[in-house]
C-alpha cells in the first residue's frame, strides 16, 4: 500500500494486479510505503479503514481517496495457480504442484478450501463487509495505460511500469462447467470486475 498524502492518494496492492511493479515505480515518492508484512503491504478497504483511515486523518488531517486494480477473475485465479506451482513452494501446504488447474479451482470452491487455494475475492477487497465499492478509483488489470495516463495526471509525473512477478506460463485450461461454478460462487467479483472493464476506469465518488 502506497500513500501520497500531497496527492490525496492511496494505492491499494490487489495481489496479483501488478502491485509489485507499481511498488517499485512509485515507492521512492511516496509519504508512506507498507512493503511488509504481507497482510499489511495487501492491505483492503476493510482493514485500511479500521486501521490507517484513522491514522492519516490525526497525522495529516486528510481522508484520502483510494485506487485499486483489478484483474478479470479467472485470470487472476490462474496467476495464483502458477504462482503456486512453482518450486519454491515445494514441500509446504501453500504448493499446488500436485493439482491441475480444474482441480486446484474445485479445491478453491470448497466450504474450507485447502491453503493452496484459498483465494480472496476482489469484490469484498474494496468493499469490506458494505456491500458497496469503497475505493473510489477501480483500473482494469488489461487495460494498464488507462490506469498509467490517469495516475501520471494525478501524482504530477510520468509513470511506468516494468514487468515483476511473472509466473511461468504453465498450461491452465479450465473445464468449462467449472467454471460455470466459479462464476456463480463469486457472481459478484465477476459483476464488479466487468463494470471496471466496461469503463476502464471506474470511479464511485
Amino acid at each position: 500500500m502506497l500513500v501520497f498524502h500531497n496527492k490525496r492518494l492511496v494505492i491499494f496492492a490487489v495481489p496479483k494486479t501488478g502491485s509489485t511493479a507499481l511498488e517499485d515505480a512509485l515507492g521512492p515518492h511516496a509519504s508512506l510505503a507498507i512493503q511488509s508484512p504481507p497482510s499489511q503491504r495487501h492491505m483492503n478497504w476493510g482493514a485500511y479503514a479500521a486501521q490507517w483511515q484513522p491514522v492519516l486523518k490525526r497525522i495529516y488531517g486528510i481522508r484520502p481517496e483510494g485506487m485499486a486494480v483489478l484483474r478479470e477473475p479467472v485470470a487472476r485465479l490462474r496467476s495464483w495457480y502458477r504462482y503456486r506451482a512453482q518450486a519454491q513452494f515445494d514441500g509446504t501446504e501453500w504448493s499446488c504442484a500436485h493439482l491441475d488447474f480444474d482441480r486446484f479451482i474445485a479445491a478453491s470452491l470448497a466450504p474450507d478450501p485447502p491453503p493452496c487455494a484459498r483465494i480472496g475475492s476482489q469484490d469484498k477487497f474494496v468493499m469490506g463487509d458494505t456491500g458497496q465499492v469503497q475505493i473510489a478509483h477501480l483500473f482494469d488489470y488489461a487495460q494498464m495505460p488507462v490506469m498509467l495516463d490517469w495516475l501520471s495526471a494525478r501524482l504530477g509525473r510520468e509513470v511506468a511500469l516494468a514487468a515483476r512477478n511473472r509466473s511461468p506460463g504453465l498450461p491452465a485450461p479450465l473445464d468449462p462447467e467449472l467454471e460455470a461454478r466459479l462464476r456463480a460462487a463469486r457472481a459478484a467479483e465477476f459483476d464488479l470486475y466487468d463494470r471496471v472493464a466496461a469503463l476502464g476506469h471506474l470511479h464511485t465518488p
